[in-house]
């Protein structure tokens, strides 16, 4: 796997070299050999983000629609190192018969209060060795939850907010998309058994 990485990285540099110097001498104005650059190194930025679930890093897609919980770890927000907390989940997509694929796969979950407990009692269920099955459902209203509210919360920003106002940018990918899913968890249903026919 990580042979395959350098290649890919060998084989953007090696497209990215050559666009530079048929742009420096060909004949085209200037912003559209800027443009071009500009264009090209954000492509790298985008296969470095895409290729780090390669390696072993959790992936920012979304779970999928039904699937085990095999364990999960919440950290929660950091305001004093600006740090908006992530869940971590490692889990394995279910069929529409229950049945589990064989691809356990890490993912990335912005951090809510809701969820959050919603996970830290599915993991209490699987330390007692009760199995957790999960459902991904699309929603919005999942994305816009916070953090429980204090009292002097309105004194204090989220680190992004005051990341903002200084004028830095928070370009992290897990940020910039949106990851509307509801995510509830149950105990593990058994597989589902066709239905016998009178002849069975």
């Amino acid at each position: 796997m990580t042979s395959s990485i350098v290649a890919l990285s060998i084989a953007y540099t090696a497209l990215g070299t050559i666009l530079l110097i048929m742009g420096l001498r060909s004949n085209y104005r200037w912003w559209i050999k800027g443009a071009a650059i500009v264009v090209t190194s954000a492509f790298f930025v985008v296969a470095f983000y895409k290729t780090r679930s390669l390696l072993g890093w959790p992936g920012i897609e979304p779970l999928p629609a039904r699937f085990q919980l095999l364990w999960v770890r919440v950290l929660e927000p950091n305001r004093a190192y600006q740090e908006p907390g992530a869940i971590y989940m490692w889990v394995e997509a279910l069929d529409e018969n229950n049945v589990p694929s064989g691809i356990p796969r890490a993912h990335k979950l912005k951090y809510t209060t809701p969820l959050a407990e919603r996970a830290e009692k599915a993991k209490e269920q699987i330390i007692a060795g009760n199995q957790q099955q999960g459902t991904a459902e699309d929603m919005a209203d999942e994305g816009k939850e916070t953090t429980a509210p204090q009292q002097n919360s309105a004194q204090q920003p989220p680190p992004d907010a005051e990341r903002a106002e200084q004028g830095v940018a928070n370009l992290d990918p897990e940020f910039l998309q949106n990851q509307p899913q509801r995510v509830e968890f149950a105990p593990l249903q058994g597989p589902l058994l066709p239905v016998k026919g009178p002849n069975n």
